[in-house]
C-alpha cells in the first residue's frame, strides 16, 4: 500500500511526522488542517499553563520557607521538651491527661495514711502515681511547646503536617548536640588524663627520690662496715617504670564507657566503690545484679568533685563541673566552657554584664526564648554527659542497658514531682543554683537487658524503708583516678 508522507511544521515547533494511507487530495487538506488546529491548541495550551506555573512556584516556596520555619522553631523541642518521645506521643498523652480530668485534680491529702500501709499497697498505689506521672509530662510538655509556639494546638489541626517539621527540627538539633558534646567531653577527660600522669609521674619522682637516698645510705654502710666480716648492706629496689593514662579519643565514643578507667570512674553509681578491684570488675561484667550500674541514676559524672553524702544522694546532685560544662556548652554558647575552673560549681554566682558589653550574637538559649533554666533542659545536659562518657558505637536510647529514657524521666521528675515538701523546697534551691550559674542579669535567681532504672518515686521509698546503716566511702574526683592504676 502506497503511503504520503505529511510532515507539518509550525513556527517555533519540532517536526512532526504523520503517516497517513493513500486518500483524495481533499482528503488530505483536511488532515493537514486537523492536524494545524491540534499543533496551534496544544500550544495555547502550553501558553495558559505557563501562568499558573509561576504562581504556583511562589506557593511553593513560601511552603518551603514555612516548613524551615517550623523545623527552626523544632529544635527547642528536644532541649525543652522531649527527647526520646516524638511529638504524637506526648500529644496522646496530653489528650489522655485531660480525658481523665487529672488536670483538674487537688493535690491528695494523704496524712497518716501512707504509714499505715502495707508493702503490696504501697507498690500499687506507686505504679498508679507513675502511670499519672507518665501522662502529666506529655502534659507539661506541650504545654511547654505553647510557651514558645503559642498557636502550636490551633496550628496542627489547621496543618497537621507541622508536627512532622517540627519533630525534624528536634532530630537535628539533638543529633547536632550530641556531636558537640562528644568534642567537649573528650577535651575534659583528656585534662583529667593529664592531671592524673601528672599525678603519676609526681609519685614516681619522689619514689625514686627515696630510692637514691635509701642506695646511697646503703653505700654508706657498706664502707662504713669494709673489711668487718660482719658488716652488711642491703640495696633497695628500684621502682618500676610508671605506667601513664592513654589519651582519649576526642571525636569518638569507642575507648570510653565502664572499660575506661576514667570514664568507668564518672559513669560508676556513687552506691559502689570504683576504687573496690572487685567491684570494678563486677561493675564491667554487666551481668552481676549486685552490681548493675543501669538500675541507678546517681552516676559520679553528676556529682562535685568533693564527693557527695552517702546518707543523702540528693544533696549535691547535678552540681558538677562536668555537668555545668556541657550546659553551657549546649545553651549559652561554645566558648563559654573554655578557661573555666574546674572548681566551676562552687563558683559565686556568675556577676551582671557591664553596658557595652553585651554580645549582638544569639546564642541557643535566646534563639529559643530561654531566660532561666527549666528542668528539662538539664535532663537533657545530663543525658548528653552520661553518653558521651559510654562507649555507645551511635545515638540510642539505651546502651549496655542502661536506659537513658529513664534517666530523663528521673531528672526531670526530681524537679516537675517532688515527693514532699523537704524535696520541693530542694528543687527550688537547685533551680536557683543553676539559674545563678548560667544566666545573669535575670529574675530567676526499658532497657535492652530488661532491668529498669528505679524511678523517682520508688528511689525514694526504697531509701525511706532501708537502714543507713552501711556506709560508702567517697571517692573525690579531686584525689584523681591516677592514686590506682588497673
Amino acid at each position: 500500500m502506497n503511503a504520503t508522507l505529511i510532515t507539518l511544521q509550525t513556527k517555533g515547533t519540532a517536526i512532526r511526522e504523520i503517516m497517513v494511507t493513500t486518500m483524495p487530495k481533499t482528503l488530505l487538506i483536511e488532515v493537514k488542517a486537523h492536524c494545524a488546529d491540534m499543533q496551534l491548541e496544544r500550544e495555547n495550551l502550553s501558553l495558559q499553563r505557563a501562568a499558573p506555573a509561576g504562581s504556583q512556584n511562589k506557593r511553593s516556596r513560601t511552603e518551603k520557607a514555612e516548613e524551615e520555619k517550623m523545623k527552626t522553631r523544632g529544635r527547642a523541642i528536644s532541649r525543652l521538651v522531649t527527647v526520646y518521645e516524638d511529638i504524637h506521643v506526648i500529644l496522646t498523652q496530653y489528650d489522655e491527661y485531660r480525658r481523665k480530668r487529672y488536670h483538674q485534680d487537688q493535690p491528695d491529702e494523704e496524712g497518716d495514711e501512707l504509714e499505715s500501709e502495707d508493702e503490696e499497697a504501697q507498690k500499687e498505689r506507686i505504679a498508679k502515681e507513675i502511670e499519672k506521672r507518665r501522662l502529666q509530662r506529655g502534659y507539661t510538655g506541650v504545654l511547654q511547646i505553647c510557651k514558645f509556639f503559642p498557636n502550636f494546638l490551633n496550628t496542627i489541626k489547621d496543618r497537621p503536617s507541622v508536627i512532622d517539621e517540627l519533630w525534624q527540627g528536634a532530630t537535628s538539633a539533638r543529633s547536632y548536640d550530641t556531636n558537640q558534646v562528644l568534642k567537649l567531653v573528650g577535651e575534659e577527660l583528656n585534662k583529667m588524663v593529664d592531671k592524673a600522669n601528672d599525678n603519676v609521674r609526681q609519685r614516681y619522682r619522689e619514689q625514686m627520690k627515696e630510692f637514691h637516698k635509701q642506695l646511697r645510705s646503703s653505700w654508706t654502710e657498706s664502707h662504713d662496715h669494709y673489711g668487718d666480716a660482719t658488716g652488711t648492706s642491703v640495696e633497695p629496689i628500684e621502682p618500676l617504670e610508671p605506667i601513664y593514662y592513654e589519651k582519649y579519643a576526642e571525636k569518638s565514643r569507642g575507648d570510653r564507657g565502664l572499660q575506661g578507667n576514667i570514664s568507668g570512674y564518672l559513669l560508676c553509681p556513687v552506691e559502689y566503690d570504683w576504687y573496690d578491684l572487685e567491684v570494678r570488675a563486677a561493675l564491667r561484667k554487666l551481668d552481676d545484679p549486685e552490681f548493675d550500674f543501669a538500675s541507678s541514676a546517681h552516676s559520679r559524672c553528676f556529682y562535685p568533685a568533693e564527693g557527695f553524702d552517702p546518707e543523702d544522694l540528693d544533696q549535691d546532685f547535678l552540681q558538677s563541673h562536668l555537668l555545668l560544662q556541657v550546659y553551657r556548652m549546649l545553651f549559652t554558647s561554645p566558648s563559654s566552657t573554655k578557661d573555666k575552673s574546674d572548681d566551676l560549681e562552687n563558683l559565686p554566682p556568675a556577676p551582671k554584664k557591664k553596658k557595652g558589653t553585651i554580645s549582638h550574637r544569639a546564642n541557643v538559649a535566646q534563639r529559643i526564648q530561654m531566660s532561666s533554666v527549666v528542668p528539662r533542659s538539664i535532663a537533657y545536659a545530663a543525658i548528653h554527659l552520661h553518653f558521651a562518657l559510654s562507649d555507645a558505637p551511635w545515638w540510642s536510647a539505651t546502651h549496655n542497658g542502661y536506659n537513658y529514657q529513664d534517666l530523663w524521666y528521673f531528672i526531670v521528675d526530681f524537679f516537675e514531682d517532688p515527693v514532699d515538701e523537704d524535696a520541693e523546697r530542694h528543687a527550688k534551691e537547685l533551680l536557683k543554683w543553676w539559674n545563678d550559674r548560667i544566666f545573669t542579669g535575670t529574675n530567676s535567681a526499658a532497657n535492652s537487658r530488661g532491668t529498669k532504672m528505679t524511678s523517682r518515686k520508688e528511689d525514694v521509698a526504697k531509701r525511706q524503708h532501708r537502714s543507713h546503716s552501711s556506709t560508702h566511702s567517697s571517692s573525690p574526683l579531686a584525689a584523681g583516678p591516677s592514686h590506682h592504676d588497673n
